[in-house]
């Protein structure tokens, strides 16, 4: 008999819901593994994330997680998730996102969110296309009449992301025309990090995917030189403090 895995899969986002998802997504687990904690640590990335646990579809098992600025771990169970890309999700909570930073909040902070019917309804859907297209109806028509980025702070995060974190915070304030402390407020009532925090988050996701993509010709050295670090002393100390890992232990693990 085969043994069942742990399975994680991502999907995208209808064209009109691209500009504010970055996708959608859903972690299966066998019968055997429901309930214990998982191995390998969630990681920053400057996302907010809306949870729905399938195993038991109540208020209290949908909720947010907000950005977060130092690894998690999962307890394993089936779950369907929406994940914001960085700043999106302020046009869909009544508070600032800096409030949801590190925490886990019951999703009773979404306005107009009918968290139990729609938990029922992911529950009792069997494929991730009709999921999706579920969560889709809705997002839609909360989408309608919602306003958009503030367009500064857009700019910023178009910038930071398109550098792949490789940006110096002070020009990009001079940029906008903002003072340090006034942008920096905004961005983390948006973002829920600040802009240094966020090109870390960024930078170090950055290496990480490269890694993935390489399986791996590249040796620790050239992985930090191509991710716009000092040397690899750099990049470890950069790789502890969003991790929790050395780049060797985290590699190790995924």
């Amino acid at each position: 008999m085969d043994e069942q895995k742990n399975t994680y899969r991502e999907y995208e986002p209808s064209l009109n819901l691209k500009p504010f998802l970055h996708c959608y997504w859903a972690y299966d687990t066998p019968d055997s593994d429901r309930g214990h904690t998982g191995s390998n640590p969630i990681i920053p990335d400057g996302c907010v994330d809306i949870i729905f646990n399938l195993n038991l579809p109540t208020q209290s098992e949908c909720f947010v997680v907000g950005p977060m600025t130092q690894p998690i771990f999962n307890t394993k169970n089936n779950l369907f998730g929406i994940r914001f890309k960085p700043g999106m999700a302020a046009s869909f909570f009544q508070s600032p996102i800096r409030e949801m930073t590190d925490q886990i909040l019951t999703l009773n902070h979404i306005d107009r969110f009918k968290t139990q019917n729609i938990a029922d309804h992911l529950a009792n859907s069997t494929s991730p296309g009709s999921k999706t297209a579920l969560v889709e109806s809705i997002f839609e028509q909360m989408l309608s009449g919602k306003p958009g980025l503030e367009r500064r702070v857009q700019f910023a995060i178009n910038a930071i992301e398109s550098s792949n974190g490789n940006i110096n915070v002070q020009e990009l304030t001079h940029q906008i025309g903002w003072s340090r402390q006034h942008f920096t407020r905004q961005f983390l009532n948006i973002t829920g990090l600040s802009p240094k925090f966020f090109s870390q988050v960024i930078k170090v996701n950055r290496v990480i995917n490269i890694h993935k993509d390489q399986k791996c010709g590249c040796s620790l050295g050239d992985l930090a030189q191509i991710g716009g670090y000092y040397d690899q002393a750099h990049m470890t100390n950069a790789f502890k403090k969003i991790t929790g890992l050395t780049p060797q232990l985290f590699f190790k693990n995924i």
